[in-house]
C-alpha cells in the first residue's frame, strides 16, 4: 500500500499527515527532512517502549539521530505540568538545542504533554507527532493543541487547561501500530470517528454501522480508510480556523459533556468513552431544542453500542457536580456554556444560549441524578 500523504496548510506552519501501514520502521529519514538536527528527543509512552519504542529509536538512529528517550506514563492524572517539567529537565540534561525535534510516540496526552513540551521550550522547538492509538490518529496529534490538566477549584482536573497551538513539523501515522491496543482503548478511537460523521460526513456514520466488526477486528484496508476519513475532515476544519475562532469549535462537539465526565476520577471512564456519553447528551440537547429528531438520536446509539461503545455513565453522579465541571471548560465564553449540537446530517451548529434546564435533563438523560 503506498503512502497516503494530505498536506495541511496553515500560515507560517505548512505540514503533511503521512498514513501507511509499516511507517514507524521510516520515521528517521522523514523526520531528518523536516527537521534536520544531530540529536533528538523520543517521549515515548512507557508501555510501548519496548515494542514500538525500539523500532522508533532504531529508526532515528539510522537517520543520524543522537536519540534521548524518556518515558512517559499515558494516564490523564500524570498530564500534569510537573511532567511537563519533566521533560524540559531530560532535554536540558541531553544538551538539545531551539534545532532537536522531539518526537511524540504513543497516543493523545503523550502527544499533548511532549508538544506543550516541544511548545515552550526555549520558546518552540520542532515537533513530531506519531500517534499509536487510534483517537490520536484522528484527533489529537492534528491541528497543534498542546496541553496539560490543572487542578479544578471544585476538585478533579481540569482538562487540557494549560496549554499552547504549537504546530507539528510533521504527523506520522503507521496504522499497524493499532495491534499492540488493547481493545477498550481502540474502542476510544472510535468515539471521535463518530463525532466527524455527526459534524461533517453522513455516510461516514453508515460506513462504521456497515463495517463495525471488520473495524473491531482491525482490517487494515478499512482501518486506513478510516482514519483517512478523519484525518482529512479534521485538516479541513483546522485549516480554516487553526486558533478555534469559530468553525474549529464544531470539534468539540459531545466534548463539554465529556471533559466534566473526565474530572471525575472515580467514575474511571477513558476519554473515547467520555465522548461517546457526551454525543448521546449534545444530541438529547438537540432533540430538545427541535435541531434533531428521536429517530437521529436512536440510529446514533446503535452505532455506538455497534462498536462497543458506552451511551450511559454506569454509576449516577450529582448532576450539579457535572454541570460545576462544565463551567470550568476552556470553551465557555462571557461566563455562558458554549454547547456544539448536531442540527442535521452531517452537521452541527454552536450554541451560546442553551437553558440550564435543557443541559440538566440531557445529563439526566445519560444517567447522572439530582441530589
Amino acid at each position: 500500500m503506498s503512502d497516503i500523504t494530505i498536506p495541511v496548510n496553515i500560515p507560517g506552519a505548512n505540514y503533511k499527515v503521512i498514513i501507511s501501514p509499516g511507517l514507524l520502521e521510516r520515521i528517521g529519514s522523514i523526520i531528518s527532512e523536516v527537521a534536520p538536527s544531530d540529536k533528538a528527543l523520543l517521549a515515548v509512552d512507557k508501555q510501548i517502549t519496548n515494542t514500538h519504542g525500539k523500532l522508533a529509536q532504531s529508526s532515528l538512529r539510522g537517520a543520524g539521530f543522537e536519540t534521548t528517550i524518556i518515558e512517559l506514563v499515558a494516564n490523564e492524572k500524570y498530564k500534569t505540568l510537573e511532567t511537563a517539567q519533566s521533560v524540559y529537565q531530560t532535554m536540558l540534561a541531553a544538551s538539545l538545542d531551539r534545532k532537536s525535534p522531539v518526537v511524540a510516540l504513543g497516543g493523545g496526552i503523550i502527544g499533548d504533554t511532549a508538544g506543550l513540551a516541544a511548545a515552550t521550550y526555549m520558546r518552540g522547538v520542532p515537533l513530531i507527532q506519531v500517534p499509536t492509538t487510534l483517537l490520536a490518529m484522528v484527533d489529537a496529534a492534528i491541528g497543534g493543541k498542546t496541553g496539560v490538566n490543572f487542578p479544578l477549584p471544585t476538585g478533579g482536573l481540569g482538562k487540557n487547561l494549560i496549554g499552547a497551538f504549537w504546530q507539528p513539523r510533521a504527523v506520522l501515522i503507521d496504522p499497524l501500530t493499532l495491534n499492540s491496543l488493547s481493545a477498550r482503548n481502540f474502542r476510544c478511537g472510535l468515539g471521535e470517528c463518530v463525532k466527524y460523521a455527526l459534524i461533517a460526513d453522513a455516510n461516514l456514520l453508515d460506513f462504521l454501522s456497515s463495517n463495525a466488526q471488520q473495524i473491531l477486528d482491525l482490517d487494515p484496508e478499512l482501518i486506513t480508510e478510516l482514519i483517512e476519513r478523519c484525518v482529512r475532515i479534521k485538516v479541513r476544519i483546522v485549516e480554516q480556523d487553526e486558533r478555534e475562532a469559530g468553525l474549529r469549535a464544531l470539534l468539540n462537539l459531545g466534548h463539554t459533556f465529556a471533559h466534566a465526565i473526565e474530572s471525575i476520577h472515580e467514575l474511571d471512564i477513558a476519554h473515547g468513552e467520555a465522548v461517546s456519553i457526551g454525543l448521546v447528551a449534545a444530541m438529547k440537547c438537540a432533540i430538545e431544542t427541535q435541531r434533531q429528531s428521536q429517530q437521529d438520536l436512536e440510529k446514533l446509539t446503535k452505532v455506538l453500542k455497534t462498536l462497543g461503545l458506552p451511551i450511559c455513565l454506569e454509576n449516577p453522579v450529582d448532576e450539579q457536580r457535572l454541570l460545576d465541571a462544565m463551567r470550568f471548560d476552556k470553551k465557555t465564553s462571557q461566563g455562558k456554556l458554549r454547547l456544539v449540537l448536531p442540527c442535521g446530517p452531517g452537521q452541527a451548529e454552536i450554541v451560546d444560549d442553551l437553558p440550564i434546564e435543557i443541559i440538566l435533563r440531557a445529563w439526566d438523560s445519560v444517567g447522572a441524578k439530582a441530589v
